[in-house]
């Protein structure tokens, strides 16, 4: 079985409840899942909670896809987000105060990363199942990008080429209620145990 790692986020901003807060909690049964996390929005919170996680995967035999949910309150449906880049831009401060300004998140490395996982293949057979997704390529430049060109990074340089990442944008739940959400990304781990 492939070792999933699921991350949300909690508060920041406008957003008091983040949804991939109740996402991840409701998700702490599911058998397909080895690990979760919400992490505060906030750079620093990214590095300290996610480094101990990736350098696990780093030094693992299991493949490891780290499964990263964020919001977006203009996402029309759940995005599954292909690109993350190498670009720090935030247009409010995190939730310790940091406004970044076209700061570069990781030095001497490449404009962008692609996810290494199928994506294309997996939104096909997403909606096959009904659920309401499509590919972006466009994830922002705040804390759900940071993660994810973290991520990404970690992924492009692992040793065994065993680690994957995936950053997947929710809306709010007022947009997409929260059982189709749940459905969705049940369905999206039950894919990614399926197509590795």
């Amino acid at each position: 079985m492939v070792k999933i790692v699921l991350t949300g986020f909690g508060k920041f901003g406008k957003i008091i409840e983040n949804p991939t807060t109740r996402l991840v909690e409701l998700l702490k049964n599911n058998d397909q899942i080895h690990d979760f996390r919400v992490i505060e929005v906030s750079a620093g919170a990214v590095r300290e909670t996610m480094e101990p996680l990736w350098e696990d995967a780093a030094n693992s035999q299991e493949t490891t896809v780290f499964v990263h949910l964020g919001v977006s309150e203009k996402a029309p449906h759940i995005l599954l987000e292909k690109v993350g880049y190498n670009v720090a831009n935030f247009s409010i401060p995190d939730e310790r105060g940091w406004v970044a300004n076209n700061a570069t998140i990781v030095e001497k490395e490449e404009d962008s990363f692609e996810t290494t996982l199928p994506i294309e293949k997996m939104e096909a057979q997403l909606l096959e199942k009904s659920c309401n997704v499509s590919i972006s390529t466009d994830p922002g430049r705040y804390i759900c990008n940071y993660i994810y060109y973290l991520s990404l990074t970690h992924s492009k340089h692992s040793a065994n080429k065993n680690q994957h990442s995936l950053f997947v944008h929710v809306p709010l739940f007022s947009t997409i209620a929260e059982e189709e959400q749940l459905r969705t990304i049940e369905a999206l781990i039950s894919t990614i145990q399926t197509i590795l």
